[in-house]
């Protein structure tokens, strides 16, 4: 009886602890995304021979290492469809930090379906650069 009460209090137990670090993972997923050796096209069209960015659609942060040379500064970010529609739009405050302008952007959710997508970035108040995204 004793065996019994122990086992069901260990399964309990596990089965609530992998919940809450499932969870857990899924509140906090973050990527990096790496532009330094990448040019910032202008407009909403990324270069055609550009291969695209890969970001796991779990994600709900977002660290972006802008291209070499981009400014300190705020910046507006979104995310939109090959079609333009918007999945995302928000803004950010890029910090130089160890050499690197990082722009930290937070999504309080996990992103859209799975398909093809632009990452746009804009210092404030200047053109959108753009790059395609892969959501998967």
């Amino acid at each position: 009886m004793i065996f019994a009460v122990a086992a069901s209090v260990l399964i309990v137990v596990g089965l609530a602890t992998w919940v809450m670090l499932r969870q857990h993972d899924q509140q906090i997923a973050g990527a990096v995304v790496d532009l330094r050796d990448r040019a910032m096209a202008r407009g909403t069209e990324p270069p055609p021979t550009e291969p695209p960015l890969e970001i796991p659609r779990s994600v709900s942060h977002l660290d972006i290492y802008l291209p070499l040379g981009s400014s300190v500064g705020s910046y507006d970010v979104r995310i939109s469809s090959v079609s333009g529609e918007p999945i995302f739009a928000g803004t950010g405050e890029a910090k130089l930090e160890q050499g690197i302008t990082l722009l930290r952007v937070d999504f309080g959710k996990s992103l859209a379906k799975q398909g093809k997508y632009l990452l746009q970035i804009r210092r404030q108040a200047s053109e959108w650069g753009s790059f395609p995204l892969d959501i998967r």
